[in-house]
């Protein structure tokens, strides 16, 4: 009786699930339809890939006290073709059946000029001109609109996420997908995520009904990727900055074994306070390092010094002999000798040489002399 009745009915006239699985349908819609409206199909298989989400997420929210909805949408005919239909759906009280009547659309009217303020029109201006892509999903995850300059420059293409679904696309980004259904929770959402090698901030809306309920999300992204890159740039300028670096403070502080237990440092160039003090540092860890007996800290290369380098330089010495090592210094040209007499630093124990070589000398002498039991002349007190 219900099939006779259902064939008496004008326009295509199908009963299904609430998953959308067709359980009757009548002549009409056999004949529009085929085997794609027979009994036992989804009817989603029909439906635009476009509209699919929709046309779902309608389904699954139909009212149970019989509330019609209706709405447009395109479906697949026999031909392949789809055509645009206006159907109402409802839910049988009796029982899950959902009834659904579609119509042919009448063909649209021809659309009036479009104003600037038309807010269409500013939509479009905004999608086609800014680094944004905008995006709507169902609850179920579908995706049915994916549009904006965003998605060309990123190489993915407008309509890259239409027709996917984006719970599973995501599946193994916790970031994403954990957005996604707050957003489909009713939750509005900001962050910030990686994705298809870009990076991308993100706005999540949910999308509700009159009567509160959420029936899609709307996505906003702008792509961060130059922020990125610049980011990433900064970071290997720093890197590198930090590698020379490290070359400048070990080529400033060669340390060089020249004999055995015997250490040199030949300094070039202007000494100042924060060099002076790298090079206690790094003199000072050498020798205990090497067990050296005698520290040569050559200042040939130098032509001035300050104040406080001057102190430095002394004050590195005494750190010397309290690690039980000889601090010798051997080049000090006029200028430095000058400066420190001026500043009247007390050089009395402090062992000096006009040069390297001699400087080496002395140390191989006062060692020869200390192997053969004997006393280094002008060993420190």
């Amino acid at each position: 009786m219900l099939q006779s009745f259902i064939d008496a009915c004008p326009g295509l006239h199908f009963v299904t699930s609430p998953e959308g699985v067709i359980t009757m349908a009548n002549q009409a819609a056999a004949r529009a339809f085929g085997e794609e409206g027979a009994e036992g199909r989804s009817l989603w298989e029909t439906v635009h890939p476009e509209d699919r989400g929709y046309f779902r997420a309608l389904w699954a929210r139909m009212p149970e006290d019989g509330e019609a909805l209706s709405a447009v949408s395109r479906l697949r005919g026999t031909d392949g073709q789809y055509q645009a239909y206006t159907f109402s759906a409802r839910r049988v009280k009796e029982g899950p059946g959902i009834h659904a009547v579609l119509l042919p659309a009448a063909p649209a009217a021809p659309a009036a000029v479009p104003r600037p303020e038309d807010p269409a029109v500013i939509l479009r201006h905004i999608l086609d001109s800014l680094e944004i892509a905008a995006w709507i999903v169902y609850p179920d995850g579908s995706c049915t609109f994916h549009d904006g300059k965003s998605a060309d420059t990123s190489g993915l293409g407008r309509h890259f996420l239409v027709g996917k679904n984006l719970l599973a696309l995501y599946e193994s980004d916790p970031t994403i997908k954990e957005n996604l259904q707050a957003g489909l929770r009713g939750e509005a959402r900001h962050y910030i995520a990686d994705a298809h090698d870009m990076l991308w901030e993100n706005w999540f809306s949910p999308i509700k009904d009159a009567r509160g309920e959420v029936v899609a999300a709307l996505g906003v992204t702008l792509d961060k990727s130059d922020s990125k890159r610049s980011m990433q740039e900064l970071q290997n300028k720093l890197h590198l900055i930090d590698r020379q670096q490290e070359v400048i403070r070990n080529l400033e502080t060669p340390i060089i074994e020249v004999w055995d237990h015997v250490i040199t440092l030949p300094m070039v160039g202007i000494v100042d306070s924060a060099r002076a003090a790298r090079v206690m540092d790094d003199l000072l860890t050498a020798v205990s390092r090497q067990n050296a007996r005698y520290a040569i800290l050559d200042l040939t290369g130098v032509e001035i010094v300050d104040t406080a380098t001057a102190a430095h330089i002394l004050s590195l010495v005494s750190a010397i002999r309290l690690l039980g090592a000889e601090g010798i210094i051997t080049g000090i040209r006029p200028t430095v000798a000058q400066t420190v007499v001026s500043l009247g630093l007390d050089l009395s124990r402090v062992t000096t040489c006009a040069n390297l070589r001699e400087g080496l000398r002395l140390c191989i002498r006062r060692m020869q002399a200390q192997a053969k039991g004997g006393t280094s002349v002008g060993a420190p007190g």
